[in-house]
């Protein structure tokens, strides 16, 4: 019998000649090990580096623009909402066929006050939220609510909008302190991406000169409110294509009205109690509901995909590790926190802004009675900008004689 050939050629045999013929190594001496580990030739450390933190601005920007729509589309539909909500319910008409007796005007008064007291309470614990939950995610979770509110309007009854208007209040304060935190937090990054090669020089725990980044903060704060300020003409989407077909025009909602302007107080006296021509159908008001709900999906959605973490997880303070007396002392401990500070001008700024709008719309309405009479027209530029009244359409001199 012959002898069965070796499984494995023998070294230096012919069959370990043709092993290597077929498997391309060369018979020579072994390949440089440069060659197949080594770095690539043609590889420029400072351009990927530079290309890196490139990628990184980039992805700054995505954040604010991102937070900034956000908070556009979520004030834009609450601010919709609310407006929509509150003419529906003032009509009596309305009241009547829908809701016959269930109190709606007292509904809506609990609603408000929910809304605009409770922010007071919410500058306590609003370090306690954001420094447990982190900033992103506390921004998040106040757009929901505000997601949650305009859900709860699906289904107008007591123990529906009075605990979401609660709860509305509650989130106000923790969401623009989150986002302020968020967009400061972006100006810093921006500047830490930008001088990246200081940053090496100085050393990873050496930090940044004081107000380093107050340039960036500035062109991000101006883009942030440039947004933002757009969600007063989004408030005014649902009433151009929607509730301006059902309202009466403007003389026959002031026709009772004998003092306007700085005579009266409050709500003007003798406003007309039925200022919808006709009576929406469900169906047209559960579309617009169900758009802007949309929208305020689109926003949560925004922020939760295409914001970034503020912070890494080891700059943010975990509170379940803190004894719970820690974390009840934790708001006087912070009442000097720079997100309460910041958000002082706000407050100051918001007050100043509804007494301009009130006074400013008062003094409107009684230089128009004083300007405007019956088959003429005004274009005194302080009061229409330039542009004549129709008085043949709307006129408010039998309203304010």
């Amino acid at each position: 019998m012959e002898a069965e050939p070796p499984l494995y050629p023998v070294a230096g045999g012919a069959g370990a000649q043709g092993d290597e013929d077929r498997l391309g190594v060369p018979d020579g001496p072994a390949a440089p090990l440069d060659e197949l580990v080594g770095a690539y030739p043609n590889y420029n450390e400072e351009e990927e580096e530079r290309r890196y933190y490139r990628r990184k601005r980039l992805g700054v920007l995505t954040n604010v623009l991102a937070a900034s729509t956000g908070g556009t589309l979520t004030y834009g539909v609450y601010l919709g909402l609310l407006q929509m909500q509150l003419i529906l319910h003032y009509d009596e008409t309305y009241r009547e066929v829908k809701y016959g007796n269930m109190g709606l005007p007292d509904i809506d008064s609990k609603m408000l006050i929910g809304i605009n007291v409770t922010p007071i309470a919410a500058l306590l614990y609003t370090p306690v939220l954001i420094r447990f939950f982190g900033t992103k995610w506390m921004m998040f979770l106040a757009v929901g609510i505000y997601a949650l509110f305009v859900s709860t309007n699906y289904w107008e009854r007591y123990y529906t909008l009075v605990p979401s208007a609660v709860a509305l209040g509650m989130a106000i304060v923790p969401l623009w302190a989150s986002m302020g935190n968020y967009i400061t937090r972006m100006a810093q990054k921006y500047y830490e991406y930008s001088h990246y090669k200081e940053r090496d020089e100085q050393g990873p725990q050496q930090r940044p000169p004081r107000g380093s980044h107050a340039p960036y903060l500035l062109v991000f704060q101006a883009i942030f409110y440039s947004f933002f300020h757009l969600s007063f003409a989004c408030a005014q989407l649902p009433m151009i294509y929607f509730l301006n077909h059902y309202l009466y025009d403007l003389n026959h909602t002031l026709f009772n009205v004998h003092s306007c302007g700085t005579n009266s107080q409050g709500i003007l006296s003798g406003f007309n109690k039925t200022v919808l021509r006709t009576l929406p159908r469900s169906r047209n008001l559960i579309v617009v509901e169900s758009v802007l709900m949309a929208m305020a999906f689109l926003a949560m959605l925004l922020v939760l995909g295409l914001c970034g973490a503020a912070y890494r997880p080891t700059e943010e303070i975990d509170l379940r590790s803190v004894g719970w007396g820690n974390i009840f002392q934790l708001p006087f401990k912070h009442v000097r926190d720079f997100r309460l500070r910041h958000l002082v001008p706000f407050f100051i700024y918001s007050g100043f802004e509804v007494l301009f709008a009130c006074t400013g719309l008062a003094l409107h309405s009684w230089e128009s009675c004083m300007r405007t009479k019956r088959d003429k027209t005004s274009s005194s530029p302080s009061t229409t900008g330039g542009r004549p009244w129709p008085s043949s359409l709307c006129t408010w001199a039998p309203a304010c004689p």
